[in-house]
Parts: C-alpha cells; structure tokens; sequence
C-alpha cells in the first residue's frame, strides 16, 4: 500500500475519533483573547517546524477567535526566538512553537544560555511527535534491514558511512553504535534535504533523519525505511519496525513540538490555548497533513504532559550529549 494511502486511512480513523471525543468548536469565553496573538516560530518559513506551526495556528484561530500571526525569528538553534519570548509580556498574545531543541538540548550543546529553561517560560501544550527514521537507499548494495547494517558494521567497522543533520538524530545513530557495539562513522549535514539526497544517490550508507524528505523517495521505490526510533510504531507506517523491535530494547528517541509562553502566563491562558491545541491536532485535515509531514498527534497535549516531557528528556539526553562530547559554542 502506498504511503499516501496508509496516511489518509489512519488519518480518517483519527478524525472519526476526534469528532467523537472533543466535539465541535466551543463558544467563546468573555476576555481573552481581544487581539491578534503572536505566534512565534525560531526557524526559517518553509520548513517543516514553519510548515506544521501554520497548519495548527489556522485552526487555533477558529478555536480563539483571533488572527494567529506567525513570526519566523531562525537562528542559534532556536535562540533567537526563545529570547524574543522570554522577554514578551505575560500576557497571553505573544507565544512561541517550539521543540526540544530549545528546553533539552541547548542547555547541554551550550556552556552559557541567555534564558533559564525552567524559569523562563510557561509550558501549555505538547502538540504533536515524530519518529527518527532509520532510512537507506535502494541501489544494488543496500542495506535491507537493522539486522543487516549491525552485521555488516560488525564485518567492516567503521566502513559504513550514516548521514544525519539534527543533533537528536545524531544523537540516535551514535546510541545505535554503543547498544550494538558496532563502529559506523558519522556524516554531518547542514539540514535533512542533503542528508535525503546523500542517501539516494549512495553517498551514505543508512540515514537517521526525520521522515518527510523521504515520502516522494520512498513511493518511487529510491529508499526504503528500515525502522523507526520511537517506542511504538508510528500510526503512518504501520508496516515499520521499531528499534526495539529489531534488537534494541528500551529505544524510544522521538522529536516534539509545542506551544510555550513566557514565565507567569495566566492560568486561563494557558487552559484555554491548551485546549485549543487539543481540538487542532486531531482535527481529519490537520492529522492526514501531519502524517504526510512525518509527525502524529501527542498522545497527551496538556500543560502537565509537556513540563514532564521536557523534564524527562532532559534527564535523559543530557549525559547522552556530555559523553559524546557534543557542543555549539
């Protein structure tokens, strides 16, 4: 069955089940919000964090009753935005979408922040999650499985080339290496587009990367998905293994996104938002896009869930980082 369809039948699923939990739209409550809200995204128009951040603002506009206005502040992996946030008012109109990049694992990639992760900000709502993709091509010398690239980095260590791009991902491939006690060596790329095109064309091995630039490669037969990083199958590709599936017990490496605000955000704020990134995530259209995108709704979207993810990852990852010795500054 091709991607395109799997997406579209679990999106369907989905929805059914949304419309039968949440319900419409609710009327809304007196006060706020009585103006525009800014939502602030600290990465370039037209990736996949802009891409997905505009999908949910045009349905959290319906849910608040106010314009949703998108502000891109890239740069410093995420700094940027996240300093823009932390100075806002606490007044619910400017709020930021973020991932873990800037509550996990900047504290540990840098020596000084310019913001107290934990004091800063106003967790609101976990959004939605996705896998790393264990991916390879399909040429005549690929790699058909997990079992396979084990195998054979454990006949030629250090001869199999693995690209990745973001740091999570990187993060992956190495926890892959030690678990296995296989030596592969490590390809950096500047983003996922170049590791997708390295892996088609045979330049790397295996690649660890988010799922979207791969979709078009896939449903024409250039690459093929070998596992995914998460603790359970993701709902888009059923037919794909888990790492621990395929050997590694207790792997679950997965990316997020969600809505923050800056410290001291009312309560009504952050329950009525919350609320709202409940509704959009599980509306038919939002989960069949998302899907395409590589990402899945969070299994828990309340304020609560994602203070306890960024603590749980941060516990985590962060003797992860230290032992491989990776750095920004």
């Amino acid at each position: 069955m091709k991607l395109s369809l799997v997406y579209r039948s679990v999106a369907s699923l989905l929805g059914l089940a949304a419309l039968l939990i949440h319900g419409p739209a609710q009327a809304q409550a007196p006060g706020w919000p009585e103006r525009p809200i800014r939502l602030i995204v600290p990465f370039v128009a037209g990736g996949g964090a802009d891409v997905t951040a505009r999908l949910i603002a045009s349905k959290l506009q319906d849910q608040l009753g106010q314009q949703i206005i998108v502000l891109n502040r890239p740069g410093g992996n995420t700094l940027i935005g996240a300093q823009e946030l932390q100075r806002a008012p606490a007044d619910g109109y400017t709020l930021m979408w973020s991932m873990d990049q800037t509550f996990v694992l900047n504290p540990s990639l840098y020596s000084r922040l310019p913001y107290d992760p934990q004091k800063d900000f106003t967790p609101i709502a976990l959004a939605i999650s996705s896998p790393i993709a264990v991916i390879a091509g399909t040429g005549p010398d690929s790699i058909g499985s997990v079992q396979e690239l084990v195998s054979r980095a454990k006949a030629d260590p250090g001869q199999l080339n693995i690209g990745s791009a973001a740091i999570l991902a990187q993060i992956a491939h190495e926890e892959v290496n030690r678990g296995a006690g296989i030596e592969t060596t490590r390809v950096p790329y500047k983003g996922s587009a170049e590791v997708a095109q390295a892996t088609v064309a045979g330049d790397v091995d295996v690649a660890f990367d988010g799922m979207a630039p791969y979709v078009p490669f896939i449903e024409t037969g250039r690459a093929k998905l070998l596992a995914v990083t998460s603790a359970r199958r993701f709902s888009g590709l059923p037919d794909v293994p888990t790492l621990a599936e395929s050997g590694f017990d207790g792997f679950d490496f997965t990316v997020w996104f969600g809505v923050v605000g800056p410290a001291g955000l009312p309560d009504e704020v952050v329950q009525r938002t919350a609320e709202a990134v409940k509704w959009a995530v599980h509306q038919p259209d939002v989960v069949e896009k998302l899907l395409t995108f590589g990402f899945e709704p969070a299994a828990d979207t309340t304020p609560q869930a994602l203070a306890k993810r960024i603590e749980d990852d941060s516990a985590r990852y962060a003797p992860v980082i230290k032992r491989l010795g990776f750095k920004l500054d």
